[in-house]
């Protein structure tokens, strides 16, 4: 898939017929064994050795680095060039200009040797630096307890759609949460207001240009620039991202101008070195079915969560105690219609998209995965999604690669809430809290990500002092948390006036939810255009030993 943010197509042609010029031969050389044993304080930071512990996630051979020996063996071949190992792959990206690599197979502990497509040629490759960009503000306070709407600016309502704005209230906001994002670049992204801020409280990291396999990470493609606004930004009375507070690391892995499984390769080698820095998060507008050589590239039943590269990798990082997220994809309304891979992982939050009305962008790739997993899992506004450009303004956009990151940021307050929850607890929280969590479809998934209620939610099993409990209520639907022998009766109605003089009650909504369920849902939605009714809704919830009323009076509900 690629990234949104094309030049002008004359530009392009010139950029990739350069490109193509400096271009050289990739191959993946994946081997037999692994080197012994390692400590874990040789291969992970203090904090990524923190997570693992916090979830119990014992070092294993997958963590074991590749063997350097091997390495070293099929470098000696001076027509190769090494790009990177990749340690859950078990394997060596390297760079070459003849057509094959085959001789390399006959060697014992090669395992395989498989062409990945072409990339721009190195010379020598650098070594990640992970500097944090620092400036000095006299102002450079960060927060989100009394935000107003005008101080969202643009931002407002793709944040309140999914209950973001609620939980910046409560002081949830991404604080001590460390997000990775991938992406094709992030222009200007230490010169526009939106980050400014972040780099005065140290909460931008340059992580790695894993393409380019250099240090340059704001030099090229706006594509990342307005992924990581989505998330990010702190730009007060013009923009706020939905985790403002979250601390960044930036990779960038994808060449905007060609598509070639050795990008997912580029995923993969980002995903081990956010993993061994210690991120919570990683989120990822980016996804791969159709390559530039056509033999390379995917069906439909390859989409399986488990045979692509970038699959692989993506389900290891959330064995390794990372939330990953994904962009569903943009070619709903094309030949292809399907999601791309990493989206296919079940244990990938994969985001799809949605206006404001809650209506699916016909553009939003559909699921589900090839076995049958409900994909996308939630959705979030990349309709006319308003995004931060790389000259310091904004502008509305369209794409999966938008209600990603909008969807990270909600995800990132959870994290904060909840530190203790495992990727695949959060991944089904935020799923079983979604608008349309009992009925998925291949739209939307499990409906638009609520995040004010999967936090409600989770803090009710929490404290578990309260038998019933109301959630969330707004204009289309009540949520009441309710333990299992509960049954809960309700009713929606308003009064009208006979004769002038007589109050005559008017049901709209009767019934009995009898889910099998701790969270129990009542659609509100009375099907009426005539906004200017003020209803009622009675809910009595009975339990062994006792009924407990709730009353809300003056509801005005207008359809969607």
């Amino acid at each position: 898939m690629k990234p949104i943010g094309k030049t002008l197509t004359l530009l392009l042609i010139f950029f990739c017929s350069s490109a193509a010029a400096q271009s050289t031969n990739v191959f993946i050389v994946q081997f037999e064994d692994k080197e012994n044993k390692v400590n874990a304080e040789d291969i992970l930071s203090k904090k990524a050795i923190e997570r693992r512990l916090k979830f119990g996630i014992k070092l294993d051979e997958i963590d074991y680095p590749v063997n350097s020996q091997y390495v070293s063996a099929i470098l000696k071949d001076t027509a190769i060039l090494l790009r990177y190992t990749l340690k859950w792959q078990n394997a060596a990206v390297v760079s070459a200009d003849t057509q094959s690599l085959e001789h390399l197979k006959k060697i014992d502990f090669v395992k395989n040797v498989r062409y990945v497509g072409k990339a721009n040629k190195i010379r020598q490759v650098e070594k990640p630096k992970f500097q944090s960009p620092r400036i000095k503000l006299k102002e450079s306070i960060m927060e989100t307890k009394d935000l107003t709407a005008s101080d969202y600016g643009a931002s407002y309502g793709q944040n309140n759609q999914i209950g973001i704005v609620e939980l910046h209230q409560k002081g949830l906001n991404g604080r001590g949460v460390y997000i990775a994002i991938f992406d094709a670049g992030f222009k200007n992204i230490n010169s526009i207001p939106s980050f400014l801020k972040h780099q005065a409280n140290g909460k931008l990291m340059y992580g790695y240009d894993v393409a380019g396999l250099d240090n340059e990470l704001n030099n090229s493609d706006n594509h990342g620039t307005s992924c990581l606004s989505c998330f990010g930004a702190y730009d007060k009375g013009k923009y706020i991202g939905s985790a403002p507070l979250a601390n960044v690391i930036l990779f960038r892995t994808e060449f905007a101008a060609t598509e070639y499984p050795v990008e997912e390769l580029n995923w993969c080698k980002a995903a081990e070195q956010a993993d061994s820095l210690g991120v919570d998060m990683i989120t990822s507008s980016l996804g791969y079915n159709r390559f530039d050589d056509k033999s390379l590239s995917y069906t439909h039943k390859d989409l399986d969560g488990n045979t692509s590269y970038i699959s692989k990798s993506a389900t290891i990082a959330v064995t390794k105690g990372i939330v990953v997220l994904n962009s569903a994809g943009n070619e709903g309304d094309d030949e292809w219609r399907k999601i791309g891979t990493p989206a296919d992982v079940p244990s990938v939050i994969t985001v799809g998209a949605v206006g404001l009305d809650n209506i699916p962008g016909r553009f939003s790739s559909k699921g589900f995965n090839a076995e049958g997993i409900v994909k996308p899992d939630v959705s979030a506004c990349g309709v006319l999604a308003t995004v931060a450009s790389p000259n310091g303004g904004y502008y509305q956009g369209y794409g999966t690669s938008y209600a990603t990151p909008i969807a990270a940021g909600g995800v990132a307050c959870l994290l904060q809430a909840f530190p203790s929850l495992s990727p695949n607890e959060i991944a089904n929280l935020v799923r079983a809290t979604a608008t349309q969590a009992n009925n998925p479809d291949s739209s939307i998934g499990y409906g638009v990500a609520q995040f004010d209620l999967a936090h409600n939610y989770q803090m009710a099993k929490n404290s578990q002092n309260e038998l019933a409990k109301v959630l969330k209520i707004d204009d289309h639907q009540v949520v009441i948390y309710a333990t299992k022998s509960e049954k809960i009766d309700y009713e929606l109605f308003y009064i009208k006036k006979f004769i002038g003089v007589f109050n005559i009650k008017k049901s709209k909504i009767k019934g009995t939810n009898v889910e099998e369920s701790t969270l129990r849902r009542i659609d509100l939605n009375p099907k009426t255009k005539d906004c200017s009714k003020k209803y009622t809704l009675k809910i009595t919830i009975k339990t062994s030993v006792d009924n407990e009323s709730l009353v809300f009076n003056d509801l005005s509900l207008c359809p969607l």
